[in-house]
């Protein structure tokens, strides 16, 4: 009989799942100041016998670099590989496809400056956060104590095909691409739980980013059309019965079958908005999309509704039900 225990720290969770043989512990814990006190103290000085990240963002797989330096085998997504071994926008062709696409948005200039100077942000600040620096001062959000650092490293586990975790079967890792090219879950198919990282959050629809592909192919398209991956993915865990959910961020729940399928009506929901609209202004830009469906948002948080409005057309797109022609969208036929 398998048992969980969640560590709290701050704004994640993480979980050592313990069947007397093993303990994996699920996701690293992001990297603020006194992180690794509080894991320690949690697992009563007895370290993991496996660490697996569910993706690749910094505050699930920011103390990586920790448990490989205590020896503590790390396992990630190979599609992730990109965002583990090297700083965020740190590669040139990455970074000038981001601005390529700034610059293709259809949005105005001065939302265009205001774009291109926040990416250029967060890739001098991953620079910084990549070394053996001080932690930096806490977020304005307070969702940590101290600012996070991300330190590159390599996993010494890839995973690239769903089913037992290797040498602990009592844990599955599942494929779960979306949130991230490389994005896993975990179950404990015995006692029908599900760690879900953020694939399945409560009372939250994760938004979907504008991100790069693990692999571009040169001349290709750059970009992972996140959303469609992470409604199939949705899918595939509906098909699976679960008795509890125990997410990256917020408290766990029982009601699982119930919060998925309210995902995907939601996503369904403001996939058809985005639709009718297109219908309505016939050929549009991204950015007059996101104008006429978040006329204040778009123009306060421009980024992250033009995130927002992407993921629901490269699901259009995926479903014939939408094209891109010279950068503008129309709805099919």
């Amino acid at each position: 009989m398998a048992t969980v225990t969640r560590i709290r720290l701050a704004y994640n969770s993480v979980y050592a799942i313990d069947n007397g043989a093993g303990r994996v512990l699920v996701d690293t814990g992001p990297d603020y100041r006194g992180a690794t006190e509080a894991i320690d103290t949690a697992l009563g000085g007895k370290p993991p016998s496996i660490v697996v990240a569910t993706h690749g963002h910094l505050d699930h797989a920011g103390l990586g670099w920790h448990w490989r330096h205590r020896g503590v085998p790390v396992a990630a997504g190979y599609g992730d590989r990109h965002l583990l071994g090297r700083p965020a926008l740190s590669d040139e062709a990455e970074f000038r496809a981001f601005v390529r696409y700034i610059e293709g948005s259809g949005a105005p200039s001065e939302l265009q400056l205001a774009m291109l100077s926040a990416i250029e942000q967060r890739r001098d600040w991953a620079a910084r956060a990549a070394g053996d620096t001080p932690h930096p001062p806490a977020p304005p959000d307070r969702r940590w104590p101290t600012g996070l650092r991300y330190r590159p490293f390599e996993p010494s586990n890839w995973v690239s095909t769903s089913g037992p975790l290797e040498a602990f079967p009592f844990v599955h890792v599942l494929l779960s691409p979306g949130h991230t090219p490389g994005n896993l879950v975990l179950t404990v198919p015995g006692e029908g739980w599900l760690f879900s990282g953020d694939q399945l959050l409560p009372e939250m629809t994760p938004t979907p980013a504008i991100q790069a592909r693990t692999a571009p192919t040169p001349g290709g398209d750059w970009r992972y059309h996140s959303l469609p991956h992470f409604v199939a993915s949705l899918r595939a865990l509906e098909k699976l019965a679960f008795s509890r959910c125990f997410p990256g961020h917020g408290e766990p729940f029982d009601n699982v079958a119930a919060v998925i399928r309210t995902n995907l009506d939601l996503v369904e929901q403001r996939t058809g908005r985005v639709l009718a609209t297109l219908c309505e202004l016939g050929p549009a830009t991204r950015f007059a999309l996101c104008e006429r469906l978040y006329p204040r948002a778009a123009q306060r948080r421009p980024w992250q509704i033009l995130a927002t409005v992407q993921g629901h057309l490269d699901l259009l797109e995926s479903e014939g039900r939408a094209a891109l022609r010279d950068g503008r969208y129309e709805a099919a036929g």
